[in-house]
């Protein structure tokens, strides 16, 4: 099994996600020596009790160190399947590059680097309004 197809799952709140293993450096726990360095909250959520921390290279050499509840382990997987259109236009955060069945499971394959870039830019999902058009 190829590398690129190496999940490590984790999680934030109640709700699972999984991330190419290749995109995490290492993980740590979440005290850190530099509190900057972390980043707890993303459009992900806030994690009820940070307990680890997944270290992340943001893509400008510096390391980064995203926030979760707990890591829950490696997986192979056959395949990571895209996001269809409309839900990629719908979601509050572009660092969702797919899905992939987890013990038959649909698994939201988040972008690390990504969303750690995101936060960087601007305040997360957790700190903004949801907003409903329809009604």
């Amino acid at each position: 099994m190829s590398a690129d197809r190496q999940l490590l799952l984790f999680q934030v709140g109640a709700r699972v996600f999984a991330a190419p293993a290749k995109d995490v450096r290492r993980v740590g726990g979440s005290l850190l020596e530099h509190p900057d360095d972390g980043v707890p909250d993303t459009a992900l959520g806030r994690p009820w009790e940070a307990r680890r921390g997944l270290v992340v290279d943001p893509g400008d050499g510096s390391e980064r160190t995203v926030l979760v509840d707990g890591v829950l382990g490696l997986r192979a997987v056959a395949a990571v399947q895209a996001l269809p259109a409309f839900a990629r236009e719908v979601m509050a955060t572009q660092a969702l590059c797919g899905f992939a069945l987890i013990d038959e499971v649909p698994t939201l394959v988040v972008d690390l680097p990504a969303l750690v870039r995101e936060r960087q830019r601007g305040p997360s999902a957790a700190g903004r309004e949801e907003r409903n058009d329809h009604g």
